[in-house]
């Protein structure tokens, strides 16, 4: 057999498409050689070249960031979610033995502004809501305000509203004196419409539109079934 010359070599260079077929052929031959598949390189998008496998490598591991990043987030609100399993829980046990309006009202303020880390929480009812001790007399809205009209829907709805309202209606919700980012109205009723349960929060990005309300629905579920024993509805 003779033997090509170097120069032979040089001036008939393998054609590329063959190379290829070869490689995607017998794609263990890079595997055998491992001094030639470490010395490959490909251009980087920055325009520096690295060999395959730290191209490969750094794919790899970008991914496997990403997949930590997105398993850390859902464990993240599986636990949070727990949390306020839990939270409802013990909220419940407290409701069946609290018997009296007043104890009702101040629990369920104090222990949501603690759930719900949000900055103001109170409740506000319809006009000719009544009990029996007059509790209520100083939570009712002023029906010549035109807020009752507003609001009286959401509670038809049955399910909270979350987002940004308009001062006046911030104003008869939570006081004057208070400046609202945004809210998260919970209908509260029974056999009637009864008012609302109103968490407020400085921050006008904690209450969006667009957020879950699963647990604001049960929540409001949960103490439209506690009141509707202690107050009335027209």
């Amino acid at each position: 057999m003779s033997e090509v010359s170097a120069e032979q070599q040089q001036n008939d260079p393998l054609d590329e498409a063959k190379v290829i077929d070869f490689l995607q052929q017998n794609p263990e031959v890079l595997m055998a050689y491992p001094d030639i598949f470490s010395s490959l390189a490909i251009p980087h998008q920055t325009g520096v070249a690295i060999s395959l496998v730290e191209r490969q490598l750094k794919l790899l591991r970008e991914e496997n960031q990403s997949l930590k990043s997105k398993i850390t987030e859902l464990v993240g609100i599986a636990r949070e979610n727990e949390e306020l399993n839990q939270r409802f829980h013990r909220m419940a046990l407290e409701l069946m033995h609290a018997d009296q309006l007043h104890d009702v009202l101040a629990m369920v303020q104090d222990q949501v502004q603690t759930f719900f880390y949000t900055d103001f929480v109170c409740f506000r009812f319809l006009p000719g809501v009544s009990d029996p001790g007059q509790i209520l007399d100083g939570l009712l809205l002023d029906s010549n305000s035109g807020v009752v009209a507003s609001v009286t829907p959401w509670i038809d709805s049955r399910r909270p509203v979350c987002g940004q309202q308009d001062d006046k209606i911030n104003q008869a919700l939570f006081g004057a004196e208070v400046r609202i980012g945004s809210s998260a109205l919970i209908p509260l009723y029974h056999a009637g419409n009864l008012g609302l349960l109103c968490l407020g929060s400085v921050s006008a990005d904690r209450f969006g539109r667009t957020m879950g309300t699963i647990f604001l629905q049960q929540l409001g579920e949960l103490v439209s079934n506690r009141l509707k024993n202690l107050i009335k509805a027209l």
